[in-house]
């Protein structure tokens, strides 16, 4: 790290390098439609900022919104009708079923690099001539408007880094500075002719979606390709610039918000599928890693997109990188098993499935594409309903075919309810125009529609379905233990279960000690777990949400704490659960049931999802021996066991190698362990930061040896 680089480190850890927003008072023009007021409002707005430069800066052209105007699409700030949505749905749960959560994002980068914001313009012109209706072609002119005032933004910045010039008397700064002047007034308004400006571009352009920043490797390589080979790039050049975008990414979350220490935020990816076919992985990936595990933040996180072409070198070495990273930043997921479902199961052309990046926890989504649909659904709902409320269905039941039948409408009631609220959560959000962040979204302009009214094409949506895993056991639990064992029958199970367990602590037990519970690869729950997931592939499959985005199935929690709230709501589970005892999240097993170690749970991850429906948002959390990870030649039968994992079909993983007994000091001594970082679901941060349920819950997962 440079010296440079380490005062901009410290800037940023003190929260000096947030951009502070400037208020811009507004009055409304009768004469002007509400849409029209809006984009003079944002456009004034926009004008009125001013760029944070400091003697260290090689870039600067970043703005915030202060939620006075409709500005970008992921902190929705100036969305009315979303604010509406979000105080009435937001972390209320309807009917213990579904709740709304928040949205992440990615700007497709690659268009304005290759085309500069004239280009984009260009675009909406084009645009402009194939489109008669009126909302259309207002929504168009608004895009133009606010594209024009993004280049006069720029050219502010550079006359603002002119006059900072002035009064640096460094040699070294003013270079970068007259150098940074240049590239403003030519990017992003141009296309970036070389790595530097292509950096620049990307950091201008993130004010109009603070999110994630998608593949970075892929579109950067080319500039990165020809600088290096022209001479006028070196490499330890090219990872000082990648360093402070890294470094801007982080600051732009204010220091004193919870979400400063998180590694939800600006979530990216490297590696993966080509529109080739060729895996993607290559210098420039691994130099990205390299600078990003090099800075002391937080801020964004990476995940590696392996293929079966990603040689063991590349898997090996950032996954090395991994553990060396004392803020968990690195997470990872196999791309044959997401580009199988997005081609064949959602329809997308492979040209575009292959511009998936994962965001915020672990959400997918495509270059310039939003999330189509991040509520949450306690999937658990549907078993307490057939066993507390509709018991006399199931009671005198001969077989377990007859009882899955059974537990199928159920399932897939419920399923039609929670992406129905789903659809009632988005229909929420489409009444609300974006602007800004439509700029920079794929179809947005050529459909004239707002990317929050479905103006993409290339979009999934996947509501969280808390509880998976309870549900694949409670499912066990009645097969083998009702069915194929006979150790009770489906009478004595209900009584046990509609008095919360009271007087049948011992069947509670021969449940617990008996049953072969998901994650130990055995055959009664690996044909259960491919038993569910056939069902929602099955039921799913060419269903579609209000915008005409495919419903997959995702698993993963986020910052909050659904599996607490819908647990407390949800009637004991064959499973062993009592009342009110929080659900599971994420794909995995906890609690000490999956007996058999990490192979097997890995073995039965792999193999419960032929078809890919679970491809939508979801997370694998491994708890694992330090020793496994540490000792050098324990790592690379860890590197082998989970390249096999991948290799045999897994979906995702992100690794965490504390022992329980510290998680347990932790816990009760926080002041002693205020270091001790983990990965939640998706996201990693300070163990003692996290609120109780999500302690409790890192604490119940099996710690593998």
């Amino acid at each position: 790290m440079t010296e440079r680089i380490k005062k901009l480190t410290d800037l940023v850890l003190q929260g000096k390098m947030y951009v502070d927003t400037v208020k811009t008072e507004y009055e409304y023009e009768k004469n002007l439609t509400k849409e029209q007021n809006e984009v003079e409002h944002l456009c004034k707005y926009i004008l009125n900022q001013e760029p944070k430069i400091v003697e260290y800066s090689a870039f600067t052209g970043n703005f915030l919104f202060d939620g006075s105007v409709v500005g970008d699409a992921f902190k929705r700030g100036g969305h009315k009708n979303n604010q509406k949505a979000l105080d009435k749905y937001y972390l209320k749960p309807i009917d213990n079923l579904s709740t709304m959560e928040w949205q992440h994002a990615t700007a497709d980068y690659k268009r304005v690099l290759e085309n500069g914001i004239i280009g984009i313009i260009n675009d909406i012109d084009k645009s402009l001539e194939s489109h008669q209706k009126p909302e259309g072609i207002e929504f168009l002119d608004s895009l133009k408007t606010v594209a024009k005032v993004l280049i006069k933004w720029t050219e502010k910045c550079a006359e603002r880094v002119h006059e900072f010039s002035k009064n640096t008397t460094d040699i070294e700064a003013n270079r970068r500075l007259e150098k940074l002047e240049k590239a403003l007034i030519h990017s992003p308004k141009n296309p970036p002719r070389n790595f530097y400006e292509a950096i620049l571009t990307i950091y201008v352009c993130f004010s109009a979606d603070p999110d994630s920043i998608g593949t970075l490797d892929r579109y950067l390589t080319p500039f990165y390709i020809n600088d290096i080979e022209n001479g006028t790039l070196t490499e330890a050049e090219a990872k000082e610039y990648l360093q402070e975008l890294f470094l801007m990414l982080q600051a732009c979350t204010y220091v004193g918000s919870p979400h400063f220490t998180r590694g939800g935020e600006s979530h990216f990816c490297i590696g993966g599928y080509l529109p080739n076919g060729e895996d993607g992985f290559n210098d420039l990936s691994r130099l990205i890693i390299e600078a990003l595990t090099e800075l002391p933040t937080y801020i964004p996180q990476v995940t590696l997109r392996w293929t079966k072409k990603t040689p063991k070198a590349v898997l090996y070495y950032v996954l090395d990188k991994e553990r060396q990273d004392p803020h968990k930043r690195i997470a990872f997921t196999n791309d044959e098993k997401r580009i199988k479902c997005y081609t064949e199961i959602c329809g997308i052309p492979y040209e575009r499935a292959v511009s998936y990046t994962t965001v915020g926890c672990n959400e997918p989504a495509f270059l310039g594409a939003i999330t189509g649909s991040t509520s949450k659904g306690n999937i658990l709902k549907c078993i307490e309903t057939l066993f507390h409320e509709k018991s006399k269905k199931i009671e005198s039941i001969d077989t377990f075919e007859d009882f899955y039948t059974a537990f199928e409408t159920e399932l897939y009631s419920d399923l039609d309810k929670i992406y129905a609220y789903d659809d009632m959560y988005n229909l929420e959000r489409s009444k609300d125009i974006n602007y800004i962040s439509s700029l920079f979204f794929n179809d947005c302009i050529e459909n004239a529609k707002s990317l929050t009214q479905g103006g993409g094409n290339t979009v999934t949506a996947s509501p969280m379905l808390i509880g998976m895993t309870n549900l694949i056991d409670s499912l066990i639990v009645v097969k083998q233990m009702v069915f194929d064992m006979k150790m009770f029958t489906m009478e004595e199970l209900i009584s046990a279960l509609q008095a919360d367990w009271v007087g049948y602590e011992d069947m509670r037990l021969l449940i617990t000690k008996k049953c072969s519970f998901f994650g130990n690869d055995d055959n009664v729950s690996n044909q259960v777990a491919k038993m569910l997931y056939n069902s929602l592939y099955k039921h799913l499959l060419g269903k579609k949400n209000l915008f005409g985005y495919q419903w997959l199935v995702g698993d993963l929690l986020g910052y909050n704490e659904h599996h607490r709230w819908f647990g407390e709501g949800t009637k004991s589970t064959p499973d062993g659960r009592a009342e009110g005892e929080m659900l599971k999240f994420g794909i995995g097993q906890s609690q000490g049931k999956d007996r058999n170690g990490l192979s097997a749970l890995l073995n039965s991850l792999a193999k419960m999802d032929e078809h890919g429906i679970g491809c939508g948002s979801t997370v694998t959390n491994i708890m694992i021996d330090e020793q496994l990870i540490k000792n050098d030649d324990n790592f690379e039968k860890t590197v082998d066991l989970l390249l096999t994992y991948f290799q045999n079909g897994g979906v995702h993983f992100q690794l965490t190698y504390v022992s329980r007994e510290d998680l347990i000091k932790a816990k009760d001594n926080p002041e002693d362990y205020g270091n001790l970082r983990v990965r939640v679901t998706g996201f990693s941060d300070y163990f003692v930061k996290l609120k109780d349920s999500i302690q409790d819950d890192i604490i119940r997962r099996t710690e593998h040896k």
